[in-house]
């Protein structure tokens, strides 16, 4: 029997036309396909209905506001990608802290007597909050018994929980330490990263607290241009109307 040919299945034309990180950021924040297409139909159908209006009014008035109803268009459908790109920003920031959290809740469970790795971990699932580093853990629990002698659970974990090298290395390190060692005194250099990790978290959040606050004024000042420059529009369209130039 000649053996079957595998066929490749070609992404949407949604997923096509998206930015080139677009699609891995939103899948990584849990969209599947057929949310991400809609969240992509949604964002194009909304910068047509009002750059439209503009194009349609081009054939009455003035060439022109062709230009102004591509420019509205595609300032939307920046705008967008824009705001994805925050959304995802704000997502890998909450998902570092969680992290941070996690790690400094461990340390202290490992240095108790006889504290092996599997029965600390399932005293955290119960202590963790839902979310992304839960759902994590309760998978490496799993591959843990799947896979016992291999670091690929613990990697994996570090990916999905945080993604950083850091992460990556200090499972990788917990893996070595359950293994081989059982010396404490990595189990505290790892604390005392961990440590260093959650006040950088905590600085990070001044900063964008401060940045939040920082752009008060310029969305003001925004704002106003943007009423002004409509203002600024309709007297030029009049001009062009009454022949002034």
């Amino acid at each position: 029997m000649s053996e079957e040919i595998p066929i490749e299945v070609k992404p949407s034309l949604w997923v096509r036309i998206a930015e080139h990180n677009l699609y891995d950021m939103c899948k990584e924040m849990g969209f599947t396909e057929e949310r991400f297409i809609k969240f992509q139909k949604k964002r194009f159908f909304r910068s047509i209905m009002f750059g439209f209006p503009l194009i349609v009014a081009a054939f009455i008035f003035q060439w022109w506001w062709v230009l102004g109803g591509i420019a509205i268009s595609g300032f939307l459908w920046w705008n967008e990608y824009n705001r994805a790109k925050k959304f995802y920003g704000h997502f890998n920031f909450e998902k570092q802290l969680q992290f941070s959290k996690f790690t400094r809740m461990l340390v202290p469970y490992l240095l108790q007597t006889e504290a092996t790795l599997y029965s600390v971990f399932s005293r955290l699932l119960d202590r963790l909050e839902e979310g992304h580093v839960k759902r994590s853990l309760e998978r490496l629990l799993i591959e843990m018994n799947e896979y016992p002698n291999t670091d690929e659970p613990f990697v994996r974990f570090a990916k999905d929980a945080s993604g950083t090298d850091s992460s990556i290395l200090f499972m990788t390190t917990l893996y070595d330490f359950q293994q081989n060692t059982y010396d404490h005194s990595i189990i505290m250099e790892l604390g005392q990263l961990s440590s260093v990790q959650l006040f950088e978290g905590v600085d990070e959040i001044i900063t964008y607290k401060l940045r939040k606050f920082s752009m008060y004024p310029t969305k003001l000042t925004m704002a106003s241009f943007v009423i002004t420059l409509g203002y600024a529009i309709c007297m030029i369209s009049e001009a062009f109307s009454t022949g002034l130039f």
